[in-house]
């Protein structure tokens, strides 16, 4: 399931530890953490950054084939010709050049 709100980021990146341990980590006070959770108000940028680098570390990255997969899906709409032609073009330039 992926992360929908800025809220969920927060509660994903604090993990197990308890609203005051991760206020202290973030330098916000634990109601901050308490409201940022709630949705009720928004954290500062250094704190999101933060919680976005705690939430990135703990995920698996994806493989190879999973990204291929999405770059394909996502190609393949018909908005993205233009996209699909700049790459084509790149592609075709680096086989020449080596």
């Amino acid at each position: 399931m992926g992360i929908t709100s800025i809220s969920g980021i927060v509660r994903l990146a604090r993990n197990k530890s308890s609203q005051a341990e991760f206020a202290k980590f973030l330098g916000v006070k634990q109601t901050s953490i308490s409201r940022y959770e709630s949705g009720k108000a928004s954290p500062p940028r250094a704190a999101l950054e933060k919680c976005m680098r705690l939430v990135h570390t703990n995920e698996k990255p994806p493989s190879a084939d999973d990204l291929a997969n999405k770059i394909k899906i996502t190609l393949s709409d018909d908005r993205y010709g233009h996209v699909r032609q700049a790459l084509a073009s790149i592609i075709d330039n680096l086989v020449i050049s080596h």
